[in-house]
């Protein structure tokens, strides 16, 4: 997997790892000065789009009364992953063994559903605000969807890039129908693979009892900015999420698998809700010699914005 040994930046990405590292180290005003900067080279290269950013308006990619999004672009679209593996000294986390298995099978699978995939390896916080923003200006008009993924530490409400931790908001906040129209009525896919906290799930014995029981659209039309987003965690906020140094992480184990299987009849939250019984169910913590940390459960954790079914038609 050489092709993922490396961050892949987009030729339609306005800035490569070179400029962003020099436009932090120009920064002497801090992170405002960073951002105006990304906004002139950005601006400066498609000054024809600057005014769509202006105004509240859209084109809807589909009918308001439409049950399935519209996947029929002529692109599926980008797919992000920010995989951190090692981390600056001075925040004192281990490194996370075991990521570039995830990674690997994130980008294989993904190019399998006709994404377009991009790998960032140990990016710092500035790195990824750049990629973010940068990625926000493009035109998605031919795109059906964005998907982001990132492989990190986390605690409970932030996530960790190489350099210092962050607000997981800051991964969609570019993405709303309001700061980037083109993407407007489209799913916009997250994907985290962190701990949420220390907390860990010794799960609950289930044992069966004797009796149980079995139980058209106008042509135009409003959408509140943080619509179609879908939000996934690899656990729950305040506990663990485990990873296996050989095979990778449960919850990427389980996403990839259901992926493959089911995309093409299955909509997302569907194969998000069999991937959280792959997890439940099938996952628990082997070790013998720590008690503290032997048969642990864990459980992913879905918050979905969605107003329609997502289908990865085939291309």
């Amino acid at each position: 997997m050489t092709s993922t040994a490396e961050a892949n930046f987009s030729p339609d990405l306005p800035l490569n790892l070179v400029s962003v590292q020099q436009l932090i180290l120009e920064a002497d005003d801090g992170r405002d000065e960073i951002s105006d900067k990304i906004d002139s080279i950005v601006f400066q290269k498609r000054p024809e789009r600057e005014s769509n950013y202006q105004h509240n308006l859209a084109k809807a990619p589909i009918s308001k009364d439409a049950l399935r999004y519209n996947m029929r672009h002529s692109k599926r679209g980008k797919a992000i992953i920010f995989n951190n593996k090692d981390f600056s000294p001075a925040l004192s986390l281990r490194p996370r063994n075991g990521t570039d298995v995830d990674r690997d099978k994130l980008f294989l699978k993904l190019r399998e559903l006709d994404f377009d995939v991009y790998c960032y390896n140990d990016l710092t916080l500035g790195e990824i605000e750049v990629v973010l923003k940068a990625l926000s200006k493009e035109d998605h008009t031919e795109r059906d969807t964005l998907m982001i993924t990132v492989l990190s530490h986390g605690e409970a409400g932030i996530l960790f890039a190489k350099d210092t931790c962050y607000k997981p908001e800051i991964l969609w906040s570019s993405f709303t129908a309001d700061r980037c129209p083109t993407l407007a009525g489209k799913p916009k896919l997250f994907f985290i693979q962190a701990c949420q906290g220390d907390r860990l799930d010794s799960g609950t014995l289930l044992t069966l009892r004797g009796n149980t029981e079995t139980d058209s659209g106008s042509f135009s039309y409003k959408i509140p900015s943080h619509a179609d987003f879908l939000i996934c965690y690899s656990t729950i906020p305040g506990f663990f999420s485990w990873r296996n140094t050989t095979n990778g992480s449960w919850f990427v184990q389980a996403l990839c698998r259901v992926l493959g299987e089911r995309y093409r009849d299955t909509h997302l939250l569907d194969m998000m809700t069999i991937v959280n019984q792959i997890v439940a169910f099938d996952y628990e913590s082997n070790c013998p010699g720590d008690a503290i940390m032997h048969q642990k459960k864990q459980i992913p954790c879905i918050t979905s914005l969605l107003t329609r079914q997502v289908f990865f038609e085939p291309k």
